[in-house]
């Protein structure tokens, strides 16, 4: 019961009046929900430059087939320089270069190469590569064949075009067994926003030391563990009305897409948010002056939200990486969110849950232990 005054009292301080409501739930809710929104929300075609230097035919068959891919927006490039400075600046996402002769060449049977630039390897220039190579593959064989019955010259343009015409195609059937590709940049976002409440715990707790007012209330009959679980709940209570914004506003003014149920979502972000309050819960019990709170963002945040995945895959990072990841939070909450978004059930993310609940009770406990409520700011 005490511990429950405690929350109400914290609640009331944070978002008790119109600025604290703004300042602490609007406002970081309508940004990084913004920030989801922009970053997340990928462009489906990729940028490509080109220069098509080929004065024949299977130069322009090779821009239409690219254009039929549709993953793709071609636009002409004046100059090879203009072109490589554009992907230098990531004005696009890769580059091609057509060389000159290149349908004579084919025709003599010498291997001809289109020149692909990159700046660094991804998803839209490998597909460009293949697509590319799997073009030049088609038109050498379709080359061959002619050559063969003595009709290179006459035929070519008109088997270019039959091909072109796509009579025969596949039809793709997507079952969605995958998660969304936009889904780990913004889980990732999602969970650092939330470790910022890290911060404000701890930020509350010292105040409440420097003010004696956590000495006062230790005067009555109320332990340390009362105190932590009051802090711990009343910023739960914080932190659940800033999940909820955030994901209503993302799902259904944002228009994005998660992949996942709603309430499915809420749950695992609530297991994560119990493991965020433990951690600064055991961070305030262990800070003793209010100059030292910087400090826990460089030191707690962004370190296990690297560890964690947040900002890139844990898959890429080495192995002994891979295995420290397994004691931050981050971790196993985007593990299970992803699990949710490619169609897994609750029952197979149900231990990813659990370490999360442990995460929190361990540290709540650590936190009960080190604080020490009766001692004022020190220094």
């Amino acid at each position: 019961m005490n511990s429950l005054f405690i929350a109400l009292n914290l609640i009331k301080r944070t978002i008790g009046n119109r600025r604290g409501f703004l300042l602490f739930i609007i406002t970081p809710a309508l940004i990084m929900s913004l920030i989801i929104g922009f970053a997340a929300k990928q462009d489906e075609k990729a940028s490509v430059l080109y220069i098509n230097a080929d004065e024949g035919p299977v130069g322009r068959h090779i821009l239409r087939e690219l254009e039929y891919t549709g993953r793709y927006r071609l636009s002409v490039s004046a100059t090879p320089d203009a072109m490589r400075t554009a992907v230098i600046e990531h004005k696009a996402d890769a580059a091609f270069i057509i060389p000159a002769g290149f349908s004579e060449g084919l025709k003599e049977g010498r291997g001809m190469h289109v020149e692909l630039l990159e700046l660094s390897m991804s998803e839209a220039s490998f597909t460009l590569r293949m697509s590319l190579d799997q073009t030049i593959r088609r038109v050498s064989a379709a080359m061959r064949a002619l050559d063969a019955s003595g009709q290179a010259d006459d035929r070519l343009n008109l088997v270019l075009e039959q091909v072109e015409k796509h009579q025969v195609r596949a039809a793709p059937t997507d079952y969605g067994w995958y998660a969304s590709p936009a889904l780990g940049l913004a889980t990732g976002i999602l969970l650092m926003f939330l470790m910022g409440l890290v911060n404000s715990s701890v930020s509350i707790m010292v105040e409440d030391r420097k003010q004696k007012t956590m000495t006062r209330i230790f005067t009555a009959p109320i332990r340390a563990y009362e105190i932590m679980l009051g802090n711990f709940l009343g910023s739960f209570a914080v932190g659940t009305l800033q999940i909820v914004l955030v994901l209503t506003f993302t799902r259904y003014v944002m228009n994005f897409s998660y992949g996942l149920p709603f309430m499915q979502h809420l749950l695992v972000m609530e297991c994560f948010l119990l493991a965020v309050i433990g951690i600064g819960s055991a961070v305030a019990g262990l800070i003793r002056n209010s100059e030292n709170i910087g400090a826990v963002n460089s030191m707690v945040s962004a370190p296990t939200c690297m560890l964690g995945g947040c900002f890139w895959p844990v898959s890429i990072m080495p192995e002994f990486m891979q295995k420290l990841a397994n004691f931050v939070p981050q971790t196993w909450a985007i593990e299970a969110i992803r699990r949710l978004g490619s169609g897994q059930g609750l029952g197979d993310v149900a231990m990813h849950l659990s370490v999360l609940g442990l995460f929190a009770l361990v540290l709540l406990g650590i936190g009960s232990v080190v604080m020490k409520p009766g001692e004022t700011e020190a220094g």
